[in-house]
């Protein structure tokens, strides 16, 4: 008798944990890649530069006939020997076209004319450039594009004294 109720224990289990066991989940349908076109647009984020200047040709096209600078904004060429460049933008000597940017001349009056300006720089000058770069998503990839650089402020330093040699004693 011990027998058969502990067989009909076990044939009862059998039954009941199939009925309680859970259900799967459905599979589901393959997602959208990741990389659709209109994710794929560049976009534009802040870009910061500094170097040394090799040429300019700025000139003037607002605020020379106000007493303050702050409403100055320099246009044409400038050539810079970057050394440091952020989001990936290219090093080396690189040419820029500006377009009515704000320019601060933190240089020295050279000229003795009593005005701080585009004529007072020289080869050599610190630069830093601040203004906006065209930059594609980290998931993209698209042959032959070229990230476009807009700048909008430029600062202008003396350069940094060269430390003086390191005496040596005999």
């Amino acid at each position: 008798m011990k027998k058969l109720t502990v067989f009909a224990v076990l044939a009862a289990g059998a039954l009941v944990l199939p009925a309680q066991a859970k259900t799967r989940h459905p599979t589901h349908p393959a997602s959208k890649p990741h990389t659709t076109p209109s994710s794929c647009t560049p976009r534009a984020v802040g870009y910061r530069a500094g170097g040394t200047l090799v040429s300019q040709g700025l000139t003037q096209t607002q605020g020379a006939a106000t007493a303050t600078t702050s409403d100055d904004r320099y246009s044409d060429s400038l050539v810079v020997n970057l050394k440091k460049a952020n989001h990936h933008a290219p090093t080396g000597q690189q040419s820029f076209t500006l377009d009515n940017a704000k320019v601060k001349f933190h240089v020295p009056d050279r000229n003795n004319d009593g005005k701080r300006n585009a004529a007072n720089l020289q080869t050599g000058d610190r630069v830093t450039l601040h203004g906006k770069i065209t930059k594609l998503p980290h998931h993209c990839s698209q042959a032959g594009f070229t990230p476009t650089i807009t700048i909008k402020k430029v600062d202008f330093h003396k350069p940094k004294p060269t430390p003086p040699a390191p005496k040596h004693e005999s």
